[in-house]
């Protein structure tokens, strides 16, 4: 199976694999649950099956992350043949002028900064104000944060690597 990990919205998709059972009378089809629920229908016929689908159709998907099945069905026999997970990207021309190009990762670090910033402005870590009391995270927390967070954006731009120790131990 070469199903897509990831489909924009909005914009034709296509892919085929072989399978003994695509002999034209078995039908295969896709159940995508996620956000929405996408049947996704196939044409099957001597050991292709194939899926083929213009942007008209998926400009109506929902997007967000799927779970998805693949199903082979003859009459009231039904089979599982795989099953995984798809996300399935908003139409990137339809999105709007406010649009956020940041990940998760970059938008937590950049509030993570933020937030040390202004910190440092005022130290305060807790204060009370008519029997009303209010607790921050202490800053060396938001500091373990930044940097979890500072490797996740590393890692996102492909330069997550850390070096790791190994120990072993050499016969004597």
């Amino acid at each position: 199976m070469n199903e897509p990990k990831k489909i924009s919205a909005g914009t034709s998709v296509s892919w085929s694999f072989g399978h003994e059972l695509a002999d034209g009378q078995w039908q295969f089809n896709y159940a995508l649950r996620g956000q929405g629920a996408i049947d996704i229908d196939t044409t099957a016929a001597d050991g292709l099956v194939t899926v083929s689908k213009l942007a008209d159709v998926t400009a109506a998907w929902i997007p967000g992350l799927y779970d998805w099945r693949l199903y082979a069905s003859n009459g009231a026999d039904r089979q599982l043949i795989a099953s995984g997970q798809m996300e399935i990207e908003a139409d990137f021309a339809s999105l709007t002028a406010g649009h956020d190009p940041r990940s998760h990762a970059k938008r937590m670090l950049d509030a993570i900064n933020t937030v040390l910033e202004g910190r440092i402005l005022s130290d305060h870590e807790s204060y009370t104000i008519d029997d009303r009391r209010l607790d921050r995270i202490p800053i060396l927390e938001l500091h373990k944060l930044r940097r979890v967070y500072i490797q996740k954006v590393r890692s996102e731009k492909g330069k997550g690597f850390r070096l790791k120790r190994v120990l072993t131990r050499l016969p004597a």
